[in-house]
């Protein structure tokens, strides 16, 4: 798996566009990060590949590219759980 932090990042990402009633496609994953379409490329697969996101893969470079992203039930938990952590850990300092 890629950097955590990247992992999480991304994660936002989708789900404030789910959030918002938004489509999300690759392209607007590296826009809205400034990200190079290879490191989302990268993040997004392994995301896939872990079960933290959902999406159809369709064509485009660099590849894999998807379309209609979702996080799944696994990729909230994981987000929720991250959130909370870096929480306690501020409210501890």
């Amino acid at each position: 798996m890629r950097d955590d932090k990247d992992l999480l990042s991304m994660l936002r990402v989708v789900r404030d566009a789910d959030a918002a009633a938004e489509a999300l496609d690759s392209q607007a994953v590296a826009r809205q990060l400034g990200w190079a379409g290879e490191r989302t490329a990268g993040v997004l697969a392994d995301a896939r590949a872990s079960l933290l996101i959902w999406g159809v893969r369709v064509g485009g470079r660099p590849s894999p590219c998807f379309a209609d992203l979702e996080l799944t039930v696994q990729g909230r938990r994981l987000l929720r759980d991250a959130e909370t952590i870096a929480t306690a850990v501020v409210s501890e300092e």
